[in-house]
Parts: structure tokens; C-alpha cells; sequence
């Protein structure tokens, strides 16, 4: 009967395998289960036998492993051919120690397997994944499926199990999700993967710093030394991005050149600021590869989660946007796209903000610089220079919100208003009687790589009845020469329509000649960088500018004269048959008001001007004391429109003081009588002053440098300890002795800015 016992259950449980329904890893067998008739199974030893023959002949030909026990942690029963074959084990060895077989499962596993068990012995059906490592030290992935037998009490008798080798599909499913998921160069996350990334960490909510990279130049590296040798550098720059990226950082090759990092669990700002110079400072070394000793740099866009925006998109564009501010300094530099970080930021936020509306809101406007012609100083024409008026920063110059127009895609509707703004004030004008003249736009190159611009001017023309001739459109030289063929069949396609086509800021390029030949522009004009060494005693600024002179009329365009300012630089003008001057000589921009008048009249005189004084600064209540060096100090805006806001600070000079407020030097543009209320902060006598005020009157110090009159509103305190430190400065003057404990500054203004 010790057989028998032996291999009843086995039979049983054979039979339960065949028609237990929840078993479809082996539905095939049923076709060969159906063909015996369990019932008519006669339980004597040579028939078992017989039929035992017959199932283990079929369970050791399949390539998975079929197993049995007497109860869930009881003695291995049966272990087919397959078991031994996928553990790599003697199946002497799985029936003397079948715990051996659990032994091999992957530490990481051991507790999802156990798991499974104890709700085997619950009477449930499983199925799990898991890897081992088998006899021969080899990974593999096993896919096994457990269903336990129940007896009428509820307890489990039986236990069978198969499993199944696989590793292959395991490994092709790896790499399926790893080409899904990673970059196949760098091996580091892609761009899907980064996406979902930032997905679930917008959704987290904690903070956290994206920091955009772009390899500079990388283009050449690629045309010149071919793409094989670009590839092994992404590789090399991945690896550098690597050992760089903070614990529990994060970094992913976003496409092509370009990589991100998040950083998470800072401290402050500051932090994310010298891991960029780090980043950049490790980059100054040299890449071998090969033969090829490269050196290349980075330019880094940062921007912050979630003040600077809470959702994936706008974070990337924003950081780069501040990557493209990096790029426009020169590369091998960080910027932030923060609008808080210090005023000129916050300036260009509100810009950035407000611009789509002051459109609608009518806060654009036109001034008209007349061209004259320089010996009778009739009026032959006039540039057209847009101004933004804007409700809290006052007027607003073209070079400073037309770049910004440019990263924001809002040139295209402003060049768009001001072509047809032109074109109605010549309708205006011809309805007046007025006597028309050419009229010049400055635009840029992104309008015209748009498409539509030639049928749009030639819509405007017709709308408002105005003939080509008296338009004109402007291009820079250093544009053009950036631009493809696409702008100068454009441009060639304006030409034929009748309107002009000017040069702008000529001879400063590198193809002047080159694009002179393929576009016959109708105008020139001379870049002021050399009309302003008229004056000086270089022969080589002379020569270039009596070369284009002598070039224009060789070719039949005329040439303009910019910036002129003084009747010197005039003389050397006429003297050289120059066609045509615009500058304060003649005339600062004008409102279109004014422009009326001048065109009314006809001819304009050359006169010298004078830099006005504001009578504001004579306007003293109060002693002034002048320091003897300018004191740093820093400016931030404190209120605008008696609303406070959060404003990092920027670096001024203080050159005088008294109780009724300072003078000081900035190289911002700021607007004066305004709703803006600002904070200052400086330095003497070992006491800092912090003080606020309004900007009361402005004047133009240096190129882009400008001095504020500020008035203060001092509360008693404040006043009485100002009042202290002034009388002891004022007593340390009078004796000749040095004003200690004060943060003088020995640079030159030009040079601290330059710094700062």
C-alpha cells in the first residue's frame, strides 16, 4: 500500500490539474485530459502505473515545471523534468530539500513570495513574477501559477504548482521600457520620461529647481568633426551632468543638446545659483575624444516650482526663456527667469505681462525722427521709432520691450500695427494736403520669416489708398546676415511691389557687400558707432564712412547719416556728398503733432543742443552733503500703486545726501513722478540706512548710466539719526580727516556697472 499511497494523490491531484477551470496557463493539456476517463481508472497497481507513464512522459517533454505537494508547506510529491531543468538543480536534490528552490529567489522578492503562500493556504489561487538565481549562479525570471485543493472541511489538501522560464520576454519587455523610457546614448531619462516627471512633481506640490542646459555651438562640433564624434561628447557631458546632479536630483536629455536637471531639498535660492557656476566651472575642462581635445560650454536656464509656474509646460518655457537671456549674454553664462530676483527682472515681467494688452489699450505710440537733407535742411523723409507708454513705468524705448517682443512672438503684431498705423496717418496726411514723404520701419527679422508679410503691406496700401514709394521698410545689417534666403526673396518681392527697402546700421556686418548685390537695398544707413568718431582722430572711421558714401552713389542708393549730434561730424558729412542726416542736430523724435508742423515748413536748421539741466535739482530745502567717492548701495521697489511688492535689490551709487532725500546713479531706466514708491539701503559711518522715497527728476549721467533725484519721507527717528551721521561726516570734512566705516566705492562708474 506504501505505493499506492504514493500515487493516489499524485493521480488526484493530476486530476484536479486537468479539470480545475481556473487553471489557463495549461488549457491545451484539457485536449489530452479529456481523451481519460478518471472514473474508469482502476486503482491497481500496474493500470496507475501505466497512466502515471502517461503523464510524466507528457509533463517531462514541456518546458515548463509542474509540481505537487501533499499541503502548502508540506513534502514535494512530484517535481516534473521542466523543474529540474529551470532551477538548474538535480531533482535529487529539489525532493531532499525542496525549501532550496525559495532559497534562490531574489532578496527583493523573498516577502512577495511568502505572501503568496500564506494565501495559498487560505485555499486562493495565485499567480506571481519573480527572479531567482538558479544552480549555475544564472539570473532568471520565473512566471509561476499555485492552485491549491480544498478539501470538504475547508482545509487545503493539495497544493500544485507550474512555473515557467521567462526570462527572455522579461529581458525584451526591459528593454522595451528602457528604449521607452531612457535615451539610448546618454542611457539617461528621455523626454517622455521627464515629462511624467515633472507631472508627478507639479502634483507632489513640494519645491523643487529646474535648471535647462544647452551645449553651446555643439552644431559645430557636429558639421566639423562629424556626428560620431558629437555623440561620444553628449555621452561624456551626460556623465559630467551626472556626477554634478545633487542627491535626489534628477537630470534627462531633453532632445538633441539640450538637458534638464531638478533639484529638490535646497536650502535657499542661493544654493541653486553656485550649483550652476559649479556646473559651469566644471566645464571649463577639456573633453578628449580620440584625437580631439574640445572645449565646450553651457548655457543654463533656472527657473523655481512653483512661484515661477505650477504646471510642466509653463516651467520648460520659462526656464527656456531664461536660457535664451544666457545665450543673448554671451553663453558659458546662468540667467533666472525670476521677475523678483532684482528690478531689471521685475521690469521685464510686468513688460512681458502687460504687452498683449497695450495694444488693446491703445498704449503704443509713433514718434518721427525727420532725415533732412544736410545742405539746405529740407525735410526728405523720416523714420518712424514706436514708444509704449506704460501706465506704471512711463515711456518705454522699443530697445527695451522689441527684444522682448521677439522672445514672446508679439513683434509680429506690433510690426504689424505700426505698417498700419503708417499707412493710415499718409491716408490723413494726403486727405490734409499735406506733402507726403517716405516714411521708414524698422523691422524685424522675425517678421518677415513669417509668412504673409508682402501680402498684408500690400493690403495696407490699398486700404488706405497710399502708394508704395512713401513706404519704407528697415532690416539691420547684423540681421539680415543671420537670415536665410527665404527674407531676401521677401524683401526682393517688396522691391517689386514699390516699396523701399533700407540697410540699417551698415558696415557693422561681415557680408555687407555680398547682400548690397543680392537684395539692391534703395537705402543705407551708416551705423553711429563711426559717425561718433567723426570727432576723433581716427582716419580708419573717416574712411569707411567716405567709402560708403562713394559706394552708395556708384550703386545708386542713397545713404543716411544716423545720430548725428554736432556740426562737426555735419561738416564732414556735406563735405562727403552724404544724401541724408537724422539726429538731435536737426531734430530729437517727435510726437506726429509735432512732425506736422515740421513737414508744414518743409526744412529743418542744424543747431547745436545743450543737455538739459532738470530745474527740479535747484529745488533744495535741506543742506546737501557731496561725499567725497560715490557709497554702494541698493535699490528696490518697495510699492507700486500703494500696492507692496517683493523685489530683489540692484546695485547703485549715492553721491550726495541730505535730509530731504539723495542723489544716486543707476543703470536702469526708471520712471520718475511715478506711483512707485523705492527702498534704498546703504552704508556709513558703520550704521545702515534704509530709506524710502520717489524719484523726483532724471538726467543722463553716461552712456546707459542715469542719475535720480529721490525725496525722502523720514519719520522723526530716522531724520534725527540721518541728521547725526550727516553733521559728523560735515565735521570730519572740515578737519581734513577720512569718513571711516563707509562702503566707498574707488571704481569708475562705467566699471562698477559693468561689474554689477
Amino acid at each position: 500500500m506504501g505505493i499506492l499511497r504514493y500515487k493516489e494523490p499524485k493521480l488526484n491531484i493530476l486530476k484536479r490539474l486537468f479539470n480545475n477551470e481556473e487553471n489557463t496557463e495549461i488549457a491545451e493539456l484539457n485536449k489530452i485530459a479529456n481523451t481519460i476517463n478518471f472514473d474508469s481508472i482502476q486503482l491497481d497497481e500496474k493500470g496507475i502505473e501505466s497512466e502515471i507513464n502517461s503523464f510524466q512522459y507528457i509533463f517531462d517533454h514541456l518546458t515548463t515545471g509542474i509540481w505537487m505537494r501533499e499541503e502548502p508547506h508540506g513534502d514535494l510529491l512530484y517535481a516534473s523534468k521542466g523543474f529540474e531543468e529551470i532551477l538548474n538543480l538535480p531533482l535529487k536534490t529539489i525532493y531532499e530539500t525542496p525549501s532550496l528552490r525559495y532559497r534562490m529567489v531574489h532578496p527583493m522578492h523573498k516577502k512577495e513570495v511568502a505572501t503568496n503562500f500564506e494565501l495559498v493556504a487560505k485555499g486562493k489561487t495565485v499567480q506571481m513574477l519573480y527572479p531567482i538565481t538558479d544552480g549555475k549562479e544564472q539570473k532568471k525570471w520565473l512566471l509561476e501559477q499555485i492552485v491549491p485543493r480544498v478539501n470538504e472541511n475547508g482545509i487545503v489538501s493539495q497544493v500544485f504548482g507550474m512555473i515557467t522560464d521567462v526570462t527572455h520576454e522579461v529581458d525584451i519587455e526591459e528593454k522595451l521600457n528602457f528604449l521607452a523610457n531612457y535615451d539610448s546614448l546618454t542611457k539617461l531619462p528621455n523626454q517622455k520620461s521627464l515629462f511624467e516627471k515633472l507631472d508627478q512633481d507639479c502634483r507632489e506640490g513640494a519645491d523643487f529647481a529646474l535648471l535647462y542646459f544647452d551645449i553651446d555651438r555643439f552644431h559645430v562640433i557636429n558639421n566639423s568633426l562629424g556626428y560620431q564624434i558629437g555623440d561620444e561628447a553628449l555621452k561624456k557631458i551626460a556623465l559630467r551632468l551626472s556626477d554634478l546632479t545633487p542627491e535626489e536630483g534628477y537630470l534627462a536629455r531633453l532632445n538633441s543638446n539640450d538637458f534638464i536637471m531638478i533639484v529638490k531639498k535646497y536650502r535657499d535660492e542661493k544654493e541653486i545659483y553656485q550649483l550652476a557656476e559649479k556646473i559651469l566651472g566644471t566645464f571649463e575642462k577639456s573633453i578628449t575624444i580620440q584625437d580631439y581635445v574640445l572645449h565646450i560650454t553651457t548655457s543654463i536656464g533656472i527657473t523655481f516650482f512653483p512661484e515661477e509656474g505650477e504646471r510642466r509646460l509653463t516651467l520648460l518655457e520659462n526656464a527656456h526663456t531664461a536660457l535664451y537671456q544666457a545665450k543673448r549674454q554671451g553663453k558659458n553664462t546662468y540667467h533666472l527667469f525670476s521677475h523678483s530676483r532684482d528690478i531689471p527682472s521685475y521690469k521685464k515681467y510686468v513688460l512681458d505681462r502687460d504687452m498683449r494688452l497695450a495694444l488693446l489699450n491703445d498704449e503704443f505710440t509713433l514718434y518721427f525722427q525727420p532725415q533732412v537733407e544736410p545742405s539746405k535742411g529740407f525735410v526728405v523723409g523720416a523714420e518712424v521709432l514706436i514708444r509704449w507708454q506704460h501706465p506704471e513705468w512711463g515711456d518705454i524705448s522699443p530697445g527695451e520691450f522689441i527684444p522682448l517682443a521677439e522672445e514672446n512672438h508679439m513683434v509680429n503684431q506690433i510690426i504689424d500695427w505700426e505698417i498700419e498705423k503708417v499707412c493710415a496717418i499718409l491716408h490723413e496726411w494726403k486727405r490734409k494736403g499735406y506733402r507726403l514723404y517716405p516714411i521708414s520701419i524698422n523691422v524685424s527679422p522675425i517678421r518677415f520669416m513669417k509668412k504673409g508679410l508682402v501680402e498684408f503691406v500690400k493690403a495696407q496700401l490699398e486700404k488706405y489708398d497710399v502708394k508704395p514709394q512713401y513706404l519704407e521698410l528697415e532690416i539691420t545689417e547684423s540681421s539680415l546676415l543671420k537670415t536665410d534666403q527665404t527674407v531676401l526673396t521677401i524683401l526682393k518681392e517688396l522691391k517689386a511691389l514699390g516699396v523701399k527697402v533700407a540697410v540699417d546700421d551698415f558696415g557693422t556686418g561681415y557680408s555687407s557687400l555680398d547682400y548690397l548685390r543680392k537684395i539692391k537695398p534703395d537705402t543705407i544707413k551708416i551705423d553711429k558707432t563711426f559717425i561718433n568718431n567723426i570727432k576723433s582722430e581716427s582716419e580708419v572711421d573717416k574712411g569707411v564712412i567716405a567709402s560708403i558714401l562713394f559706394l552708395g552713389k556708384r550703386l545708386e542708393m542713397k545713404v543716411v547719416a544716423e545720430g548725428v549730434e554736432d556740426k562737426e561730424q555735419l561738416d564732414f558729412l556735406k563735405h562727403n556728398e552724404c544724401d541724408m542726416i537724422q539726429g538731435f542736430l536737426f531734430s530729437e523724435p517727435v510726437p506726429q503733432e509735432k512732425f506736422e508742423k515740421i513737414i508744414q515748413v518743409g526744412y529743418l536748421k542744424a543747431v547745436q543742443r545743450t543737455k538739459k539741466k532738470s530745474s527740479l535739482r535747484e529745488n533744495r530745502k535741506f543742506y546737501r552733503f557731496e561725499l567725497p567717492l560715490y557709497i554702494h548701495g541698493k535699490m528696490t521697489i518697495a510699492e507700486v500703486n500703494d500696492q507692496v511688492v517683493q523685489v530683489g535689490s540692484t546695485p547703485v551709487l549715492i553721491e550726495n545726501l541730505s535730509l530731504g532725500g539723495i542723489k544716486v546713479l543707476s543703470n536702469l531706466k526708471l520712471p520718475v513722478n511715478s506711483n512707485m514708491k523705492f527702498k534704498f539701503e546703504f552704508k556709513v559711518l558703520n550704521e545702515v540706512i534704509e530709506v524710502f522715497g520717489k524719484l523726483r527728476w532724471i538726467e543722463d549721467e553716461l552712456q546707459d548710466v542715469y542719475s535720480y533725484g529721490v525725496i525722502f519721507n523720514l519719520n522723526r527717528s530716522l531724520e534725527d539719526n540721518l541728521s547725526r551721521l550727516i553733521n559728523r561726516m560735515t565735521t570730519l570734512r572740515i578737519t581734513n580727516q577720512p569718513i571711516p566705516n563707509t562702503e566707498f566705492i574707488y571704481d569708475q562708474v562705467a566699471q562698477f556697472f559693468n561689474k554689477s
